[in-house]
């Protein structure tokens, strides 16, 4: 019974036929070109019989047969007549079953046809797909599910059912493979090219024989390319007739009535080659580049490259470095380098495992805010990182982290006068990469200076002389002073001492002291007050008389003092003066009695 094709699934069976094949296999070139593998996506079925020759599916048949009889079988049998010609003492013919939907390399049972093309196998009852599948021979293959021409489903009863196929002649290519070891057991295919595929998908294939035979057929007339594809040690690949890749490989072209042998290969010798285990570079967070470095290898060897992820190759990283995506956080890398050269063995070396990949933390600069003065608290402002993220402070003074400051506040010590400040945050996250930020520097610390409160020594006496001592401050502090008499400041007094004049009676006296020092804060210091400014209880006469506050003359021959009501006050000539007689008697004067 004959059903329509599903051709997409018949499709995708075929190529993951051809990635079975081929996917441990690089079709070499001769000199000079390198090794290429074959690329399984490529892999199409461009006309019946051709994709479906790939040898793999055929293997499979083989190596199944019937299922037991019993109950959920039946038998399915039948003819296959093969077309006039047709040497059957070459190659061998399969009637397969298969799940609706299998790929070819899983199928229920299978039966070898007969020389006479009768066959008989046992099937599970329900539905399947039959297929004919054939190797070394020249006919088109029949059914599903790698043929795109036609696929025969039927739902099998317990009755059994009867399945004859009549075949297409194939063209057929036959020939020997030479090599320098021994090839017997080895897996070394023949794979065909269409002429129009740019080398892109192999049309058949099939394996040599330990006798160094091989036959494909399973082609349609047209021509074509040959490759030999080598997984033996020491056996290189090669295009046929030695040509340096698939654009300049001689061309057969093939008739489907008339087999072409002859195509024959031997292959060249492979050497080791000469390798280094390659290393990582880079910082292993998403966004961040790594690099391959590949060590040493045999001179000209072409190196190509391949990334992976906890294993798992990379799609499209294929270059000697790799910027890292978002989809490899949490998993470790490797490179695998892969050298080939002409008449070398390829080779491949993959590299240690780096660090599982971080992700990178969302991380603004932090920002110090407060007053930049020795005793104020600076806060520092860190912005928005990541959530969940535990941040860490350390505080610096130049440059220099300061024991112990690692919250997110800082008292500035004096040490930090004049010179700026820092914070470094650290953010931590698990699954992320530690990220730490650097806030911009404070202006220079402005300094305390250590001002104590000045005194004044000396007498608040009219004549006197008071002095200044401003007590010890900040080295290098430079000093001022003002002087003031009941909090006001007295003209042009700004020495660090102070005469005392009549202006100045009857006022109490402070002397500010004001310090200076380049990166400190200016400071003032004022004194306590002196006792009330007064004249001095005695003084010596001016021009031959006593001041108007020292009224009291004093005759020091005769120690008598003389009040300016006295009668002798105005001829007597004085040589003390006192504010008081009480000051006289002091002094050792009396009273005169006239």
């Amino acid at each position: 019974m004959a059903f329509a094709v599903q051709i997409r699934s018949l499709r995708a069976a075929a190529g993951a036929v051809a990635v079975a094949l081929l996917a441990s296999m690089f079709v070499a070139v001769a000199a000079p070109a390198v090794a290429s593998p074959v690329p399984a996506a490529a892999v199409d079925v461009a006309y019946t019989g051709i994709a479906d020759r790939l040898p793999l599916a055929l293997e499979a048949a083989a190596s199944l047969g019937s299922a037991e009889p019993g109950e959920g079988t039946a038998s399915v049998s039948g003819a296959i007549t093969f077309p006039d010609g047709i040497d059957l003492t070459r190659g061998r013919t399969f009637v397969v079953a298969y799940a609706p939907g299998a790929d070819a390399l899983s199928p229920l049972a299978s039966a070898a046809v007969a020389a006479d093309g009768r066959y008989m196998m046992n099937a599970p009852l329900g539905d399947i797909v039959l297929g004919v599948l054939s190797e070394g021979r020249a006919v088109i293959d029949h059914g599903a599910p790698l043929a795109a021409g036609g696929s025969d489903a039927l739902t099998l009863g317990a009755e059994g059912a009867t399945y004859d196929v009549a075949l297409e002649q194939s063209a057929l290519i036959a020939g020997t493979v030479t090599a320098p070891v021994d090839i017997s057991g080895q897996r070394v295919a023949v794979a065909v090219y269409p002429t129009d595929g740019a080398g892109a998908a192999a049309a058949a294939a099939n394996y040599v024989t330990d006798a160094g035979t091989y036959t494909v057929g399973g082609l349609p007339a047209g021509s074509y390319r040959i490759a030999f594809v080598s997984a033996a040690a020491g056996a290189a690949s090669e295009w046929w007739d030695d040509a340096p890749g698939f654009a300049k490989a001689k061309v057969v072209v093939l008739d489907a009535a008339v087999p072409l042998t002859g195509i024959d290969a031997k292959l060249e010798a492979l050497r080791l080659m000469d390798t280094s285990v390659p290393t990582i570079s880079g910082t292993t967070t998403v966004g961040q580049t790594l690099k391959a470095a590949p060590g040493a290898w045999t001179a000209g060897a072409a190196l190509t490259y391949q990334w992976y992820a906890n294993g798992a190759a990379i799609a499209k990283a294929t270059a000697s470095s790799l910027v890292l995506p978002v989809a490899v956080a949490g998993k470790r890398i490797t490179v695998r380098v892969t050298g080939k050269k002409t008449s070398y063995f390829p080779t491949s070396v993959t590299s240690a495992a780096t660090a599982a990949v971080v992700r990178p933390l969302t991380a603004p600069v932090p920002a110090i805010t407060g007053t930049a003065t020795v005793g104020q608290t600076l806060k520092v402002k860190t912005g928005t990182w990541t959530a969940g993220t535990r941040l860490t402070y350390q505080w610096y003074i130049s440059g220099v982290a300061v024991a112990k400051a690692t919250a997110a506040s800082f008292k500035i010590p004096a040490a930090a006068a004049v010179k700026p400040i820092t914070v470094v945050v650290t953010g931590s996250k698990v699954g992320y990469a530690t990220a730490t930020k650097r806030s911009k520097a404070t202006a220079a610390v402005k300094g305390i200076l250590s001002a104590p409160v000045p005194r004044i020594t000396g007498s608040a006496i009219v004549g006197s002389k008071l002095t200044a001592v401003p007590n010890t401050w900040t080295s290098g502090t430079k000093l001022t002073y003002q002087w003031y008499r009941n909090g006001k400041a007295i003209s042009r007094a700004t020495g660090s001492t102070l005469v005392v004049t009549a202006a100045l009676v009857k006022g109490s006296i402070t002397v500010r002291v004001t310090g200076t020092k380049s990166g400190y804060i200016t400071t003032a210091r004022t004194s306590g007050k002196t006792a009330v400014v007064s004249y001095p209880a005695r003084t010596k006469p001016i021009s031959k008389t006593c001041p108007a506050w020292a009224p009291i003359k004093g005759n020091a021959k005769s120690m008598i003092y003389h009040v300016p009501t006295g009668r002798s006050y105005k001829v007597t000539i004085p040589e003390d003066c006192f504010s008081t007689e009480s000051a006289a008697v002091r002094a050792g004067y009396r009273k005169a009695r006239n």
